[in-house]
C-alpha cells in the first residue's frame, strides 16, 4: 500500500540519487531539467502553482518515488513525470496502484473530465500498467524527442471517468 505526500525541496537529493544519465532523466521527466539534476533546478519546478507534485512513500514511510499532476486545460488533468525511484520495486505492481491513485485525484480532488499523460513508444513496461488502469492512446499525433543521436516517439494516452450505464425506463402509461 503506497502513500502520496507533497513532495518538498528537501525530497530532491532522492531524485538526484535515482537518475544517473541524462537518458534516464529524459525518460522521467522529459526536457524540462538538465543532468545533472540539482536543487536549483527542482526548487524552480517546484515553484509552478500549476502542478501538484506527490512524493510516493510505502508502508514503512519510506520514499519510493515521485509523481506530477499539472493542469494544461480546464477539464483536463495530466499526470507527468511519474518514477518509482528503486528499480527493484518495478514490475511489483506499484506502477498500477500509483496511476490508480493519482487517476482517482483528478477525477474526484480537481474534479477533471479527462486525465492524459505522455510516454515514450519504447516503455512497453509503462504502457501496459497505464492500459490496465484505463488509458488508450489519444488521436494526437505522435511527437518526435531528440535524445542524443536518437530519436524518441512520445504518445499521448488518456483516461476518461467511468460512466454507469443506467437503464432507461418507459414512464408508466407508454407504449
Amino acid at each position: 500500500m503506497i502513500k502520496l505526500k507533497s513532495f518538498k525541496i528537501k525530497d530532491w537529493e532522492y531524485l538526484k540519487n535515482w537518475i544517473s544519465s541524462e537518458s534516464e532523466l529524459i525518460q522521467f521527466a522529459g526536457p524540462i531539467f538538465n543532468f545533472p539534476i540539482d536543487q536549483k533546478q527542482v526548487e524552480l519546478y517546484l515553484s509552478d502553482s500549476n502542478r501538484t507534485v506527490f512524493k510516493i512513500e510505502n508502508e514503512n514511510n519510506e520514499t519510493i518515488g515521485i509523481a506530477e499532476i499539472n493542469i494544461p486545460e480546464e477539464n483536463v488533468a495530466k499526470l507527468a513525470r511519474i518514477l518509482i525511484g528503486e528499480k527493484s520495486l518495478r514490475g511489483k505492481g506499484i506502477g498500477t496502484e500509483l496511476i490508480t491513485k493519482l487517476t482517482d485525484y483528478g477525477f474526484n480532488n480537481l474534479k477533471k473530465e479527462r486525465i492524459i499523460l505522455n510516454v515514450y513508444s519504447w516503455n512497453k513496461g509503462a504502457i501496459k500498467c497505464y492500459k490496465k488502469v484505463g488509458f488508450s492512446q489519444t488521436d494526437k499525433p505522435i511527437e518526435l524527442v531528440k535524445v542524443g543521436n536518437e530519436e524518441w516517439e512520445s504518445i499521448e494516452m488518456e483516461k476518461k471517468p467511468v460512466t454507469k450505464n443506467v437503464p432507461y425506463e418507459m414512464p408508466a402509461g407508454k407504449p
